[in-house]
């Protein structure tokens, strides 16, 4: 399933479904997914539903990064507002119930520490009245500001137990204290009026951390943290206060998956497991790049700053390779390594740096620059500048943005090309005069050689090694204007954008090449978000609001309810892929940006 919600601060990171079950919760860092899932249950006068068999109105508070939900059962109206505190690594719930029956509702808590089941504890805490579940030095407390009716703990996913979640369906709870291994928890609190109560959970590293967290969340009151916490974020989007409240929620979206040390995960959806048993929990600095530029538009600094300066360690001799853990590590690949070439994306390499001036025109930040200017920026620079082929011009091969073939790309060609630009105008700004020349010089081979993806209607992706030409028509050419080398109305461009969109047509939105595969459901490929809006962008610099407008309309149309844009959606509007993309909501604001300062 998609998420529909996703709630963080930098540290402290969940997702949930369109019941409000939790599937996803990361600590300190995305690194392992904590939680296998957590929901809400109700017991009214004798009978009991989980939420997830329930209609359920689910959203975002606007403006914020607080979520809703609320349902009716057995004439009883509940409703749960949840948010990650702005500074605490603490859940906040808040849950009204509109009764005059006993009712009793139910929390379950199913965690997978450290990204298994083994080896984990549940108990009952006496002394702050709460359920902790813990493993080695991560730690999570669960308490309400009502004491627990009753509460269990138990086994689960191993003897032929199903957990205590099951123990709940009848309303009642054994009171087990303790469990270790594969365990779960389930606490129930109990009224008979109209009731607004509040509960809470808290992570930290050890017992001491999250006993002094849960008496600051006592002493502050859950209220006043989601009170704050509401009002950060409105004060955050203080920026884009010109702008529509998708855009808003695009940004906060964005906002929730960027980490306090810099890492951006492209997504953090694990049900996309079920393709090969791995997630798109990783840093691509490709998706990484297209994000900062967007947040960069709309006048954010820290969050890209956090990124350069996250990603400068990474540099492995002048270039980035496929993707890392939100912790700095390599991440798994699919790119053999042979003695020929680099398995690397070379784009990934170049958009950083094209990113990093995007950044500096926009702020002329010259302290933040100034560290970063020769292990970055000339670092790379080298790199591209060397990486050529000294016949052509053009990057030697390396493997494309869609991960799937080595070869020289269209693509890679632009973005290294706009890279070594940013390189020139840095070296300009600094003054360092042979370095300038030599960044533009390159540049401009780079650009002579592009000429030769023209294949008389539309670009080439890819030029192999032995020459062979994949004319495969791919959205991904429609940079040809977007990263600078082409005039948006050379009839190239035109001629390209055209194909574009006579092929990769899908029920309105836009594939990504000609017969893609990947997550295909049909005989027909999926319509991808970012294809969609570059077409957009791409009818934008044409000066066409109206047809850049008809798509940007397609992708809000295909959003879903609470405004998360997932990577694909199938031609039976469906979503194959994960929900939310990143690169998707950057894309998004990008272009209404650029649509805006149209005019």
């Amino acid at each position: 399933m998609v998420r529909y919600v996703i709630l963080g601060n930098g540290s402290l990171t969940l997702l949930a479904d369109s019941k409000l079950n939790y599937r996803e919760l990361y600590y300190p860092l995305p690194i392992d997914n904590h939680l296998h899932e957590s929901k809400i249950g109700l017991w009214v006068d004798g009978k009991f539903s989980w939420f997830s068999d329930l209609p359920i109105k689910l959203n975002y508070e606007e403006d914020t990064l607080s979520v809703t939900a609320s349902a009716e059962f057995n004439g009883v109206k509940v409703k749960v507002k949840d948010a990650v505190d702005m500074a605490y690594n603490i859940l906040v719930r808040e849950i009204s119930l509109t009764t005059n029956k006993e009712t009793r509702v139910f929390f379950h808590w199913d965690f997978h520490i450290n990204g298994n089941d083994i080896g984990d504890t549940a108990l009952y805490d006496p002394f702050t009245s709460s359920i902790i579940h813990y493993k080695r030095d991560k730690w999570f407390m669960f308490k309400c500001d009502i004491p627990f009716y009753q509460y269990a703990t138990g086994y689960k996913e191993t003897a032929g137990y199903l957990g205590t979640w099951k123990d709940a369906e009848d309303g009642e709870l054994s009171g087990n204290p303790i469990a270790q291994g594969a365990v779960d928890s389930v606490t129930s609190i109990r009224v008979s009026s109209n009731t607004v109560f509040y509960c809470w959970l808290v992570c930290g590293r050890n017992y001491n951390e999250v006993f002094q967290k849960n008496n600051y969340a006592l002493r502050k009151t859950p209220r006043e943290l989601l009170r704050r916490t509401e009002n950060y974020w409105k004060a955050w989007l203080v920026k884009a206060r010109d702008y529509d409240s998708l855009v808003r929620r695009s940004l906060l979206i964005i906002a929730a998956h960027w980490q306090n040390n810099g890492a951006l995960p492209a997504a953090l959806d694990t049900d996309i497991m079920r393709f090969n048993k791995d997630t798109y929990n990783y840093v691509w600095h490709r998706d990484a790049a297209f994000a900062a530029i967007a947040l960069t538009l709309y006048g954010y600094q820290d969050p890209i700053r956090n990124l350069f300066n996250f990603t400068k360690p990474l540099i492995f001799n002048g270039f980035l390779f496929q993707k890392y853990t939100c912790d700095g590590n390599w991440g798994s690949t699919w790119h053999p390594w042979n003695p020929r070439s680099i398995p690397i994306q070379e784009d990934e390499t170049a958009l950083m740096l094209y990113a990093l001036w995007v950044h500096f025109s926009r702020f002329t930040d010259i302290d933040f620059v100034k560290p970063l200017y020769a292990p970055f920026v000339k670092k790379i620079a080298e790199f591209l500048v060397s990486y050529r082929d000294e016949e052509t011009g053009l990057p030697l091969p390396s493997y494309d943005l869609w991960e799937e073939r080595l070869g020289t790309h269209f693509f890679t060609s632009l973005a290294v090309y706009a890279g070594l630009m940013s390189a020139y105008k840095f070296a300009e700004f600094f003054g360092d005069e042979n370095l300038k020349d030599k960044y533009l010089t390159a540049a401009n081979e780079v650009k002579k050689g592009l000429e030769r993806f023209y294949v008389g209607d539309h670009f080439a992706r890819t030029i192999y090694e032995d020459n062979s030409i994949d004319k495969t028509v791919d959205a991904s050419t429609l940079f040809a204007s977007i990263l600078g080398p082409f005039d948006p109305k050379d009839p190239r461009v035109i001629s390209n954008r055209k194909a574009v969109e006579e092929k990769l047509n899908i029920n309105g939105g836009i594939a990504r090449y000609e017969n893609d595969w990947y997550l295909k459901q049909d005989e027909k490929s999926n319509a991808w978000f970012i294809t969609t809006l570059w077409l957009a962008q791409q009818y934008i610099l044409e000066g066409n609001k109206e047809k850049a407008k008809k798509y940007i309309d397609w992708v809000i149309s295909h959003m879903l309810p609470t405004g998360i844009i997932p990577e694909q959606v199938s031609p039976k509007n469906t979503y194959p892929s994960v929900a939310p993309l990143v690169w998707s909501h950057a894309e998004f604001v990008k272009t209404i940006y650029y649509f805006k300062q149209l005019g």
